[in-house]
């Protein structure tokens, strides 16, 4: 009982399967009926209107055909009017009672009462011109002429027509003949060219002309005349009539510029259906666009969370400002390096709060300069002060800020801690430094012993001096003349000893890089005395040739003297094995386009093309017991100076380093 009680209400709950599938088709037919409506009416339009275009296109062929026979035979009528004009010409010239002047008053007349006539003249049976109107006329030629002759003079009382020519001054003519009756010497035709343009355009109407194509065609299908307001249409649509006669091989045909119908039904027709598949796609067009537009806000949630994402793991930090110089964005790598939050730097125009205060006017200018557009594109270094007063070095690139439009909107700078940076270059500063300093005292150990020599020589001379002042004032000899000449010669030699303690004191001592305009050839010379000692124990002699006038350049004398003593060192003893004679050291000073260049040549044996490429490594050394720092030393010194080192092969045997420094005014202009 409990079971067949309890069936009834389920079967009142749940839908049956077949009244489900009724319902379902239902809501498809009444969703449908308004399309199928639609689609019938469309259907039902679109039929009455293809009725309706079809019985215009026959009313509109009925009157191509109507239209074109009424041309054919104006045409023909007029033509018909010129024939008559030049029969009855040529009967008056062959009678011997009407004048010349009459039979060229006659033709006058017959051009200015048809305009397609361009010119009538008179041709004698020797075919001389007896007259012309006008008297310049463009006749046919020999052969054509000839032709025309013997048809019109065949016994054909009607006048006869030629093939159709263009004139030289560009129109389509046909030429008109009729025979001239007479006696001798007033025998022979009279030809009349008709212009075919000026047929169509004087004896078809307005109306013709506004409604359709007209052209004569040759034989050929070429078209000699037409009469035309628009481009050729597709003849296709018109209709040809045989123009011959009297235009032999002629065809005259007449095309509409528009397809017979009406276009306005044809448009009414696709915009109906237009409609009616715009009403039927809607509903499926409209879904599509909500899932696109579900599936574009889930890309761009994706997208935001990949961009933040980015941002907050960055370390460089980011800032955008606008035009004005507000900030309208940073990332919170910016912030983390200022410790503050976004909330505390948006908005705020200058001057800014991480700001160093010890340097605000520099800060601004920066700033303005950015502002106008003038940043520099290798970037600048500022300092910024941390929320907690902490000062941090910062390099920065700016760059124009481009909208979702195209246009400027402001600044987007980036932002880099180098404060460890800098430090790191501040200690390889200060030991590139100091390596430069054991370089200098390298050399002068190096140099030591010829070094003592060349003190010896004034020191000795200083104490034989003093002995001989001695012994004269002890003798009691002592005159104040050669006195004061012992004593002056032993102050040279004093001077002397003093010059080059000097020098050398001046270029092993520590101090800081001093970068000013110096003038290159004294400071060479000064290094050349420097090696001279060096070059006699080697028996080498050291030459300075001066090419030009040299600007001066901004260098450290002691720096560029370390460099040139280097170079000056090693072109000496690599000519050790060279002939005593041969052993000369060339420098060579040349100003070039923004830098002075100082060759260093020897006529040495050379370095092998291998271990040139690697000369300026460190620890790369020709010499046997050479460490390899000294050129790699020379190499930093000249790029510190913005300068270039170089080697090459000289010719004939030896090596070639050239120096390049720029000069002062190009070092300025690069600043």
């Amino acid at each position: 009982m409990t079971k067949a009680s309890a069936t009834p209400g389920l079967d009142r709950r749940i839908p049956r399967a077949g009244s489900l599938r009724r319902d379902r088709f239902a809501r498809g037919a009444l969703a449908a009926m308004p399309l199928i409506a639609i689609a019938l009416l469309a259907i039902m339009i679109g039929a009455l209107l293809r009725y309706l275009d079809r019985d215009e296109q026959e009313r509109a062929r009925a009157s191509l055909l109507t239209d074109a026979l009424w041309v054919e035979q104006t045409l023909r009528f007029q033509l018909a009017t010129d024939e008559d004009a030049l029969s009855r010409l040529g009967l008056d010239s062959g009678r011997r009672d009407i004048e010349r002047e009459a039979l060229l008053a006659s033709a006058r007349q017959m051009i200015t009462s048809n305009p397609e006539v361009m010119s009538v003249s008179w041709l004698d049976s020797e075919g001389a011109l007896r007259f012309a109107m006008p008297p310049t006329v463009d006749l046919p030629d020999k052969e054509s002429r000839s032709a025309l002759f013997r048809r019109a003079s065949g016994g054909s009382a009607r006048p006869v027509y030629g093939m159709a020519r263009r004139q030289s001054d560009g129109p389509m003519v046909i030429d008109l003949a009729a025979p001239v009756a007479g006696s001798a010497g007033r025998g022979g035709v009279v030809i009349a060219t008709v212009s075919l343009e000026a047929l169509l355009a004087r004896h078809v109407p307005w109306w013709i002309a506004e409604n359709y194509d007209l052209r004569i065609a040759d034989a050929g299908g070429n078209a000699v005349a037409t009469k035309s307001r628009i481009q050729r249409q597709d003849e296709a649509l018109g209709h040809a009539i045989a123009f011959d006669p009297p235009l032999p091989g002629a065809t005259l045909h007449i095309t509409p510029y528009f397809k017979a119908g009406n276009r306005t039904n044809a448009l009414l027709v696709s915009a109906i259906f237009g409609l009616a598949l715009l009403a039927m796609v809607s509903l499926v067009l409209a879904h599509r666009h909500v899932r696109k537009r579900l599936d574009a806000e889930s890309a761009l949630r994706d997208e935001t969370a990949f961009r933040r994402a980015m941002e907050d793991s960055l370390t460089l930090g980011m800032r955008a400002r606008d035009l004005d110089g507000r900030i309208i964005y940073v990332n919170s790598a910016f912030c983390r390096m200022l410790g503050v939050e976004a909330e505390d730097l948006i908005g705020r125009g200058p001057p800014m709060p991480y700001w160093n205060p010890d340097d605000l006017e520099r800060t601004r200018a920066i700033h303005d300069r950015v502002l106008a557009g003038n940043a520099p594109p290798q970037g600048f270094e500022l300092q910024f002060r941390r929320a907690d007063g902490n000062l941090f070095d910062v390099l920065i690139y700016e760059a124009p800020l481009i909208d979702a439009q195209g246009r400027h909107a402001g600044w987007m700078g980036s932002v880099l801690d180098i404060t460890d940076r800098k430090k790191a270059e501040e200690l390889a500063k200060t030991q590139d430094q100091s390596l430069q300093r054991t370089a200098r005292l390298v050399t002068m150990g190096e140099m030591a012993s010829t070094l003592a020599h060349e003190l010896n020589q004034p020191l000795a001379a200083i104490a034989s001096y003093g002995a001989g002042c001695l012994n004269l004032i002890r003798s009691d000899r002592a005159e104040p003349a050669a006195l004061t000449d012992a004593l002056e010669k032993l102050g040279r030699q004093a001077q002397r000893a003093g010059q080059i303690i000097r020098r050398v004191h001046d270029f092993v001592r520590k101090s800081e890089p001093k970068i000013a305009p110096t003038e290159l050839v004294p400071l060479i010379v000064e290094s050349v005395a420097f090696a001279e000692a060096e070059a006699r124990k080697y028996g080498a002699r050291i030459e300075i040739v001066q090419e030009g006038t040299l600007p001066s350049v901004e260098v450290d004398r002691i720096l560029v003297q370390q460099v040139l003593l280097n170079l000056i060192r090693n072109g000496v003893e690599a000519m050790v094995q060279t002939p005593a004679p041969e052993r000369v050291l060339t420098l060579t000073v040349t100003a070039q386009t923004g830098e002075v260049v100082i060759r260093v040549e020897d006529r040495g044996s050379g370095i092998a093309e291998t271990l040139r490429g690697r000369l300026f490594e460190p620890f790369v050394s020709t010499k046997p017991d050479g460490m390899g720092m000294g050129l790699n030393i020379c190499r930093s010194i000249v790029e510190m100076h913005r300068g270039r080192l170089a080697v090459a092969a000289r010719e004939g045997g030896g090596t070639v380093f050239s120096l390049s420094l720029p000069v002062a005014v190009a070092l300025e202009m690069a600043s």
